[in-house]
């Protein structure tokens, strides 16, 4: 009798602690986050407004809560559904959709909650453009084809030059005014563009994040990179190549391996380069809204 005893109550003390588990494990109520897009507000004295966020990294109550691709639907297990949430925005890296990271340049978007258990939010409240650069955040407006000269001179190498379009430009955001935009066209017999900026640009190196950003859209293949100038020396390094793309884009350029892979460097050009691809038919690059940005 006393053997079932003890097995009694081993098996109650075991219930007992399985019980306590699953306590331990429910789950925490949940405010939900609805994000469908974070955008740029304007702001003239840091160019274009055009962004591209394809997603999120969520932060509250100091912790780290996930990446999310927008738009999202977003569980927040908070303690308070009052909680302050902070959004910083991630971008594709170099065009490529499966390289995101988050875009140091852009502050957070910060919101406290305002909310109750099991509620969905939406944020930003009527879609506002809330995003702005980080205060810190150096920006260089390379080239907008507003200005009559335009900065990148084609080379030697180039078999045409920049035409302005105003029928095929890049369509400003709202609140911005744009006049046209950059276009090259090589036609049959003509097979090479390149174009180098003529001014050189101090960069931040050993290891520091360097990004251009650009506006594009194109029919062939082309080459974004950098030439680093040191004494007496000349290097040209491509960083991406960009496929054909038919529809205006957004794109952020990360530069940091070819502007801290010459420390010796006393400064950099930026150039890109075409080659036709269509036996038949001419092809065409559209560019606009060229910055650098960096610390």
């Amino acid at each position: 009798m006393r053997r079932f005893q003890r097995l009694f109550h081993i098996l109650a003390g075991a219930l007992a602690l399985v019980s306590a588990s699953c306590d331990r494990n429910e789950a925490k109520p949940v405010v939900y986050l609805e994000v469908d897009s974070l955008t740029l507000a304007p702001d003239p004295s840091r160019g274009t407004s055009s962004a591209h966020v394809r997603s999120v990294w969520v932060e509250s109550e100091g912790t780290y809560l996930g990446v999310y691709p927008l738009p999202a639907r977003i569980p927040l297990p908070v303690s308070d559904p009052n909680a302050t949430v902070r959004l910083y925005p991630g971008v594709e890296v170099n065009g490529i959709s499966s390289f995101q990271a988050q875009y140091e340049f852009y502050g957070p978007y910060t919101r406290n909650l305002n909310s109750a258990y099991g509620q969905t939010v939406k944020w930003p409240p009527g879609g506002a453009a809330v995003l702005a650069y980080e205060s810190w955040a150096q920006i260089v407006n390379v080239e907008d084809f507003e200005s009559a000269g335009i900065q990148f001179a084609p080379t030697p190498r180039s078999d045409t030059v920049w035409n302005r379009t105003q029928s095929e430009r890049f369509p400003a955001p709202a609140g911005e005014s744009h006049n046209s935009s950059g276009m090259v066209v090589l036609r049959p017999g003509q097979n090479i563009f390149e174009a180098i900026t003529q001014q050189a640009y101090v960069l931040p190196k050993s290891g520091q994040s360097v990004y251009l950003e650009i506006n594009y859209k194109s029919t062939m293949p082309f080459n974004i990179g950098v030439v680093a100038n040191e004494n007496g020396t000349s290097t040209q390094q491509t960083t991406v190549t960009f496929r054909d793309k038919r529809v205006w884009s957004k794109a952020y350029i990360n530069l940091v391996t070819e502007v801290s892979g010459f420390p010796g460097a006393v400064n950099y050009n930026l150039f890109l380069g075409a080659v036709r691809t269509n036996r038949e038919v001419a092809d065409t690059l559209w560019i606009d809204n060229l910055k650098l940005v960096y610390r």
